[in-house]
């Protein structure tokens, strides 16, 4: 049973950021970059629960799997949840990036 994805106005923020710095640097590594986390993300449709548990999953009162994708040193996560037959892509972050569980740390 295919799933539906939903990518969450937070993962379209970090899609549109990354891809802007990428725009910046190299426009032909930006689209290949787009291209490549398209794909990524329609992956999920089809066996999310194929992705590890994510840190971030102790923190939030929902269970939040993490697909890698990219190679080094340009790898990404993206983070979705998954609810009955959809998918929500929460965030796509470097893998650079601080987790967002250090964020919430910090918080406390």
């Amino acid at each position: 049973m295919p799933f539906e994805v939903i990518v969450t106005p937070s993962a379209k923020a970090d899609i549109f950021e990354t891809n802007a710095w990428l725009l910046e640097k190299n426009p032909e590594t930006a689209r290949k970059w787009l291209w490549q986390l398209s794909k990524a993300i329609i992956s999920l449709g089809k066996f999310p629960n194929r992705c590890a548990v994510a840190e971030e999953s102790a923190v939030f009162e929902v269970e939040v799997r993490q697909l890698i994708f990219g190679s080094r040193p340009n790898v990404y996560r993206v983070l979705f949840s998954i609810n009955s037959d959809k998918v929500f892509i929460l965030r796509v972050r470097s893998s650079r990036q601080r987790r967002l569980v250090e964020d919430i740390d910090d918080t406390e």
